[in-house]
């Protein structure tokens, strides 16, 4: 038998349909279906993929992140029934950040890593100068443990930037999606520019991937990294992620279920990857989880 081959990720959803069923007529749009952690484990190390570290991010769906506490006992329960399949896996989780929600008893919880702001393609102005530091977000910046990180995602570079520069310059933080999701707008808009330049003045700002909400083409996502290898360093990226179960659509308005599945999204971060390898030389391994200290702590 071939051994099997190692994988993190970075950025993953696990939820039943339990959690779906809170969130029922309340939405916009269709719900998506379940996404349970012992269905992808079993389809990953049935095709031959040992994973290692998995983070499982807040649910922006989901009015709180139980279901990432539950996966939690989900996995321990799947590691005492069978040890020699799932004991290797490590499962890590990014709840909501929400000071109301992030309180000291939850983050104190030993495989919560850090806490997720959900913006989504929210316009800048309508990100306050005080919205993330009024005296609630001051506390829950200060519960923070000292391994733990702050998660942002916008869709604008200028939206992450206008977070970013809330949050007290002592906390760690990640940026999702490579920090932009217009391609379009390409690597020198002025507001990408500006977001890296204050990552890079700070000195505590991660990039994470997997890229694809950037761009689904792996060689226009790598020019993104290597703004970011350019401007931070190569230690700040971590693409090895799937998001999946890869709900939404592509900038052109295809879906990314009919896009991306398993293989292909750990496909996708591969070509990324070697797209920025070839231009860089930074070895290919560095770029997918060299950062994964920021997760496995």
């Amino acid at each position: 038998m071939l051994p099997s081959k190692k994988r993190i990720d970075s950025h993953v959803h696990f939820y039943t349909s339990d959690d779906l069923h809170r969130v029922a007529g309340s939405l916009p749009y269709a719900l998506p279906e379940p996404h349970p952690l012992t269905t992808w484990l079993d389809q990953l190390i049935d095709a031959g993929i040992a994973p290692t570290v998995i983070n499982n991010v807040h649910l922006s769906i989901l009015p709180d992140s139980e279901n990432v506490f539950a996966s939690f006992e989900e996995l321990k329960n799947l590691q005492a029934s069978d040890p020699l399949r799932y004991g290797e896996v490590k499962l890590v989780g990014t709840i909501k950040a929400e000071p109301a929600y992030a309180t000291r008893e939850r983050l104190a919880h030993p495989q919560v890593v850090g806490a997720r702001i959900v913006l989504h393609d929210a316009r800048p102005e309508t990100v306050a100068d005080t919205r993330f530091s009024d005296g609630q977000w001051a506390a829950f910046y200060a519960r923070l443990l000292p391994h733990q990180h702050l998660h942002i995602y916008a869709k604008e570079a200028q939206t992450n930037l206008r977070v970013l520069r809330q949050v007290p310059e002592n906390v760690r933080v990640i940026i999702d999606h490579l920090g932009s999701c217009h391609s379009e707008r390409g690597t020198t808009e002025p507001a990408y520019v500006a977001l890296l330049n204050e990552a890079r003045r700070r000195g505590n700002v991660w990039f994470k991937g997997p890229g694809y909400r950037t761009s689904v083409y792996p060689e226009e996502a790598a020019r993104f990294v290597m703004q970011i290898v350019g401007a931070v360093g190569a230690d700040k990226i971590l693409l090895e992620a799937t998001d999946a179960p890869h709900v939404g659509t592509a900038n052109n308005g295809v879906p990314y279920s009919g896009l991306f599945d398993l293989n292909k999204a750990f496909s996708f971060v591969d070509a990324v990857a070697h797209h920025v390898s070839t231009e860089t030389r930074i070895p290919v391994d560095q770029l997918l989880r060299g950062a994964v200290g920021q997760l496995d702590r």
